[in-house]
């Protein structure tokens, strides 16, 4: 063909050309691998480090701890914050620091927070999206280290730093709480607070304790992030491991005994497992979730279960066929927890707790949401009292609310502890409850 004599056609050609050049360039870019210390870690540096660096000790002895228990100055402190759970590995929609940037600008839980910073741009919340999906390669960055006690230079009245409460669980007669958190198991006599025993456990990450309905065995769920998931059954008060259940390819969030000889575990995988404890196999495995699963709790004479997590649906399950009952979308973000209130005259209502600020109450077996209370902290954990009268919340500022479920109503806010209240239980039989949180912090409140 003569170029010289078809101008179209040779314009044609060359914009042909420039179009596949532009593909070519465009698909090496989304093929490129990103360069945390280049690309990433100056995002970091200006817009995160300033509130979430290592824990420091001031002249005034006093200690200033990373804001909501996030460290990102260090690799090691980024995979022990949160439960493993800011960088989730090849999930950035599961990794709580994309969730974060990744907020509207009006959302008070954005990071960076309003007033701190400007938001980061799309190019940056892009650019660590797909250095997260492509498996977080720091490449030879660490962070900063902490010394060891022994080569400081700081007095020896150094204030000790204890990493978080994650889970409370009652024992049936009330007299004990055993407290979960990366130490272990930790035993406490309830009414003085008194440490009595600590036990160690296989998971490395603790986040959520059950007891079965015969007080006799403990389950311990929790795992490594974004590897594995494990629940141990141990004996108690002894303390020893009986079983060990690895089935889950994240770590297991929630544990909820069934009977005396089955149990469910909700995990970051996005799966449930219905566990026979006689010979540690697994007897169902319920799927639908497209994010993890945080909570789970049974209704209808334990021929229902009801699941919620970072999808932000709560589901309704068939426990004997697995057939998906009811899905309900009404959460904005993130949920927490559930809870079912106790002693129900009609219709079973469960109470859950979501990152979207509101504690919502459900009806589950017609799958309807009844209505929701609104709150000024983030709740992360929810109980009910005994008889069923009021919703208690526990929340990011570590403070507790208590709702009246009839008026919704916020009735009362309770002073609680310093930073993230992460767990929360209430006693069998006073009411009293005990919230856990930040630096291994537990407090016995009195409801009256």
């Amino acid at each position: 063909m003569n170029l010289k004599c078809k101008p179209y056609f040779a314009l044609l050609f060359i914009s042909c050309i420039c179009i596949v050049i532009g593909v070519q360039s465009s698909f090496s870019d989304t093929k490129a691998t990103v360069n945390f210390e280049k690309e990433v870690l100056p995002i970091l540096q200006n817009s995160c480090f300033s509130c979430h660096s290592a824990s420091k000790v001031e002249r005034s002895d006093s200690v200033t701890k990373p804001k909501g228990g996030v460290q990102l100055d260090s690799v090691k402190g980024i995979s022990e914050s949160q439960y493993g759970e800011v960088i989730v590995t090849g999930e950035p929609e599961d990794s709580l620091l994309y969730q974060r940037i990744t907020l509207s600008e009006n959302d008070n839980g954005i990071m960076p927070p309003p007033g701190t910073g400007k938001p980061l741009t799309i190019q940056q919340t892009n650019l660590i999206r797909k250095w997260i999906e492509d498996g977080a390669n720091y490449g030879d960055w660490i962070g900063i280290q902490t010394k060891d006690t022994h080569q400081s230079d700081l007095s020896s009245h150094q204030p000790t730093v204890m990493p978080p409460i994650t889970s409370l669980a009652f024992t049936n007669d009330g007299k004990h709480l055993v407290a979960g958190s990366q130490v272990g198991l930790q035993i406490y006599e309830w009414h003085t607070l008194s440490l009595e025993k600590t036990i160690s456990v296989t998971p490395r990450n603790i986040h959520d304790l059950a007891f079965s309905p015969d007080n006799k065995w403990l389950a311990v769920g929790g795992g490594n992030p974004s590897a594995e998931g494990i629940i141990e059954i141990l004996s108690f008060p002894e303390g020893v491991s009986h079983k060990i259940l690895r089935g889950h390819r994240d770590s297991v969030m929630t544990v909820t005994w069934r009977d005396a000889s089955s149990l469910v575990s909700g995990s970051m995988d996005r799966d449930i497992i219905l566990w026979n404890l006689s010979d540690g196999t697994e007897i169902r495995r319920f799927k639908g979730h497209s994010r993890g699963v945080s909570s789970l709790c049974f209704i209808q004479d334990k021929e229902q279960l009801v699941s919620t997590g970072i999808d932000q649906n709560v589901r309704v399950w068939n426990v004997t066929t697995g057939e998906l009952i009811h899905s309900m979308n009404n959460h904005t973000h993130t949920v927490h927890n559930l809870a079912l209130r106790p002693n129900a005259t009609s219709l079973p209502m469960i109470a859950s707790a979501s990152d979207d600020r509101t504690v919502r109450l459900w009806q589950p077996t017609i799958g309807r949401m009844v209505k929701f209370a609104r709150l000024n902290a983030v709740p992360l954990n929810v109980v009910w009292l005994n008889d069923g009268s009021k919703v208690i919340a526990s929340c990011i500022d570590g403070n507790v609310r208590m709702i009246d479920p009839d008026s919704v109503e916020i009735t009362d806010e309770i002073l609680g502890i310093d930073g993230w209240a992460y767990s929360l239980n209430i006693h069998p039989t006073d009411n009293s409850i005990a919230i856990g949180g930040e630096n291994g912090q537990i407090k016995r409140i009195a409801i009256k």
